[in-house]
This record gives C-alpha cells, sequence and structure tokens, in this order.
C-alpha cells in the first residue's frame, strides 16, 4: 500500500473530508496543506512533500514512519526491473533489520543508495528535530 492510500485510508476511518483534515492539519501543526493537495497525496500524483507536512501527516493520522517507506523508494522499471518496493521486503525484515558494513553497502546500485540515503536523512531529521 503507498502512503498516499495509508493516509486515504486513515482519514477515511476518522470520518473526515479532505478540506476538514487538511484544515485541521494546517491549524494544528503550522503547515500548508489544501485540500486539493491532500487529494493529490492520496492519488499519488504528490510523493515529493517536505519533512514538515510528513511529520504532520504521519502524526495526525497516528501512522507509522514505515508507512513512508513507498515515498523514498519505488521500482524504476526501465533502469532496474528487478527492484521492488521497500514494503514488499519490509515484512520480513522489520523485526529485526541486519546491520551492514559499508562495503556491503556500496555493491548496491545508486538508486538503492539514493532510497537509502533520503530515508536516513528523513529519520535523522524526524529524531532531532526540536519539538
Amino acid at each position: 500500500m503507498t502512503f498516499g492510500e495509508q493516509i486515504k485510508l486513515a482519514r477515511e476511518k476518522l470520518q473526515l473530508s479532505q478540506e476538514d483534515a487538511s484544515t485541521a492539519i494546517e491549524k494544528k501543526y503550522g503547515v500548508r496543506l489544501s485540500a486539493s493537495y491532500l487529494s493529490m497525496i492520496e492519488s499519488g500524483a504528490r510523493t515529493n512533500i517536505t519533512v514538515n507536512l510528513l511529520n504532520a501527516l504521519l502524526d495526525f493520522f497516528n501512522l507509522p514512519v514505515e508507512a513512508a517507506a513507498s515515498l523514498f523508494c519505488k521500482p524504476i522499471a526501465d533502469k532496474h526491473p528487478h527492484e521492488t518496493k521497500v514494503m514488499e521486503t519490509w515484512e520480513r525484515y522489520h523485526a529485526r533489520p541486519p546491520l551492514r558494513r559499508p562495503e556491503d553497502l556500496a555493491r548496491l546500485p545508486d538508486h538503492a543508495q539514493w532510497c537509502l540515503a533520503e530515508f536516513q536523512e528523513y529519520l535523522i531529521t524526524k529524531y532531532t528535530q526540536k519539538n
């Protein structure tokens, strides 16, 4: 399930319209979010969102950080047809992911290294940000 699909499902469980959810998020977190932009996030048309908005969405809808994994790594069929989405393999390794040596990570394709770096930056920003 994509991040947008998870957001939509969580919003619908709260029985909120996109307008009501976006207004509540703007008010509570001080981030700009229109109903139309929320609609684009839910449909997958917008995946390049700010860290502040990502944090607000995860917190407001009470979603785990793993829900955002699809934002950081997607298959690139024309370049790497063998790659799969992070979430497809997440369930196998979520209990305790193995620590890897830098030389193991260096052997990954460029796209995979980029995905890891982006996700690592997000986690560092999320957990070191002063509230």
